[in-house]
């Protein structure tokens, strides 16, 4: 099983895979084609999980009060209907 150091694990959550590849060259002096097939082995043992529910929601703080928001509209859209 492939590791990667932390910074790079970082890079790749979110989303900034050429600067996981940056990263993989200067501190480990890979080539940039190395550094993919590293990324890319990475990739294929530990594929990424696609954030569902509550996970959504505690991505990041906007989402969460996003969510806050719809369900008191909700509440107040059924107190208004239900009297």
């Amino acid at each position: 099983m492939s590791h990667l150091p932390e910074p790079v694990l970082q890079a790749m959550q979110r989303g900034d895979h050429d600067q996981a590849i940056r990263m993989l060259t200067v501190n480990q002096g890979l080539s940039p084609e190395e550094a993919q097939e590293q990324l890319n082995i990475y990739l294929e043992e530990n594929p990424p999980v696609r954030l569902r529910g509550a996970g959504i929601v505690g991505l990041s703080r906007t989402n969460a009060l996003i969510w806050l928001g719809l369900i008191v509209l909700m509440g107040v859209v059924y107190l208004v209907l239900a009297s």
